[in-house]
């Protein structure tokens, strides 16, 4: 059974641990805008405000979660440990997260997933996230948010 009982922020060395997920063809496809993963580290921690957390299982990294606040609005992203995928992880992750007392000043959550994933699309709204459109934007994304 899928279960996160703990979050922790992404520290360089946890680097290796997604370098590793991204060999997974499907990690890379989605999230190729994060390579090389040292450079896009080295700029999201600049800004504490938006945080990238580890989400683990036990000792085992199950997800990363990367967050990007506007006004009482978070963007959220969710990357699921390959090995993990398809088994409630990535639900238990969001679920997990939205109920943490550090986010309860979050108004309205909003993720950006592109139209064919449709695995992640039904992760989010497993978790309670519903479309804003059913129309993608100009890059493909559809838009789902969860007004808290």
């Amino acid at each position: 059974m899928a279960s996160i009982d703990r979050f922790q922020v992404v520290k360089e060395p946890e680097l290796e641990i997604i370098e590793h997920w991204f060999r997974n063809e499907e990690t890379r496809r989605r999230m190729d805008g994060m390579l090389p993963l040292d450079v896009w580290y080295a700029r999201v921690n600049e800004d504490e405000n938006d945080p990238v957390i580890m989400a683990y299982d036990g000792q085992l990294p199950a997800g990363m979660v990367v967050m990007e606040f506007v006004e009482e609005r978070a963007y959220i992203g969710l990357i699921v440990n390959p090995l993990y995928r398809l088994q409630g992880y990535g639900k238990q992750i969001l679920k997990k997260l939205l109920g943490d007392p550090d986010f309860t000043r979050v108004r309205e959550w909003a993720a950006c997933i592109e139209e064919d994933n449709r695995i992640s699309l039904a992760c989010f709204q497993a978790a309670g996230f519903t479309l804003e459109d059913t129309e993608p934007d100009e890059d493909g994304f559809l838009t789902l948010i969860l007004r808290t």
